[in-house]
């Protein structure tokens, strides 16, 4: 990923004693990666997120955080896709 500097935007102000976490960009190749375990198992833990991460050259963290966050989106889409259903039947309320 890129980082930006703070001399390149001033008026970012920090919180002492923590910066602000910079934003991972996944190349096309980890992604494709991550994708294809998250088809095979929802979870990394332990080991296979060790051994996931250092083949992508990811921190265990980066690859944690993508895990959760693709779980997120996979529950989203899951709904959508239930109240589609349901919606086609006249079974659900349209949402706001």
């Amino acid at each position: 990923g890129f980082l930006i500097s703070k001399c390149c935007f001033p008026s970012f102000k920090a919180k002492p004693g923590k910066a602000k976490r910079v934003r991972t960009i996944f190349t096309s190749e980890q992604l494709a990666r991550l994708e294809k375990e998250f088809a095979r198992q929802q979870y990394m833990v332990g080991t296979e997120r060790c051994l996931l991460a250092s083949s992508l050259h990811l921190t265990e963290e980066q690859v944690k955080v993508w895990f959760q966050n693709r779980r997120i989106k996979w529950r989203k889409q899951s709904l959508e896709q239930q109240q589609a259903k349901l919606a086609k039947m006249g079974l659900a309320t349209p949402q706001r």
